[in-house]
């Protein structure tokens, strides 16, 4: 989904490659939208949700804060819609071990959309053969697809006042954030319908070096779509350890499938969708130097989240600012 809403294409071993054409061509085709409205109010119920209007009928979608603006749909919802992919390049077989069997057909276009009701907009939209929400939403759309200044998503459970912790965005128009830690950049997003912390294997290795975390030999299952769940081993912060001032709480790191057997063979046997050379599991050593391994990423679930009463994007400064109130 990260690699996929980003734009770029994998191959099966989670190799990035340039991202293809016809995204180019939809992300330049996007015309400059009006003056944006003031401010969206969301809730995260645990997940927050929106509606997207367009041409044929509304959808109800998930709104992500892990990817830049665009919008991925499952198949049904799409052909109910009529919608139809880019002539010729709007339609390509996409490799990644983040999808359920590892592959799938991947159709796309600009979409003409209003979403949360900030105003039409051509908006990049893609449709897959593999359910990438379970119902009874339709899809996924970026925080960054709101025409708006500033975006506020209240969390009805999170403790009420608390500290503020602002954290700088890559860009405007970025979503993730840039984490540099030890000499390394880890790509930090920001993700409710996780429910926990999830690390790839570099990103995990990075922060075991810098004595942030250590692992415990504990084997569960992570499902980012339906049908899919990958395995993770269960992370143990230090006193003290955080993300630019957000405490670690419950951190895990992707491994491969033999790893998990041999950790824990039990557990091991409900992994679903996974394939030996998924990248986001293999940690750069002399051994494996000819398998680079996917770039440092980490994603903020809600064993943190679900401590913080407001999550404000705010688009102009750039910045995620976070309230929140973490136990003693």
């Amino acid at each position: 989904m990260r690699a996929l809403a980003k734009g770029r294409r994998t191959t099966l071993q989670g190799a990035v490659t340039p991202r293809p054409l016809f995204f180019c061509l939809l992300l330049v085709a996007t015309p400059l939208a009006a003056r944006p409205v003031p401010l969206v109010q969301l809730t995260a119920d645990p997940i927050p949700l929106t509606q997207v209007q367009l041409k044929r009928g509304a959808i109800d979608v998930r709104v992500s804060l892990g990817f830049d603006k665009a919008m991925v749909l499952n198949l049904a919802p799409a052909q109910a819609l009529g919608l139809k992919p880019f002539p010729i390049l709007g339609k390509f077989k996409f490799k990644n071990p983040q999808i359920p069997g590892g592959e799938a057909i991947i159709r796309g276009n600009l979409v003409t959309g209003d979403v949360g009701g900030t105003g039409s907009q051509k908006l990049p939209t893609v449709w897959i053969d593999k359910d990438v929400v379970p119902p009874p939403q339709d899809g996924v759309v970026s925080v960054m697809a709101f025409d708006a200044e500033r975006v506020v998503i209240r969390n009805p459970s999170g403790t009420p006042g608390g500290r503020a912790f602002v954290l700088q965005r890559a860009g405007r128009n970025d979503s993730d954030i840039k984490w540099k830690l030890g000499g390394d950049t880890v790509r930090v997003t920001l993700d409710f319908t996780s429910q926990h912390t999830i690390l790839n294997a570099r990103a995990a290795a990075i922060l075991e070096r810098e004595g942030l975390v250590r692992r415990l030999g504990t084997v569960g299952l992570w499902s980012p779509v339906p049908a899919l769940s990958l395995p993770v081993e269960k992370l143990s912060p230090s006193a003290g350890a955080d993300m630019m001032g957000l405490p670690l709480q419950q951190p895990f790191a992707r491994i491969s499938r033999e790893q998990a057997r041999a950790l824990d063979a039990r557990a091991a046997a409900g992994i679903e969708g996974d394939t030996p050379d998924d990248e986001d599991a293999i940690v750069v050593t002399a051994k494996t130097k000819e398998k680079q391994g996917r770039a440092p990423w980490m994603l903020i679930g809600r064993d943190v989240l679900r401590h913080c009463s407001s999550v404000v994007l705010d688009r102009q400064a750039a910045t995620w600012t976070l309230t929140c109130a973490f136990p003693a």
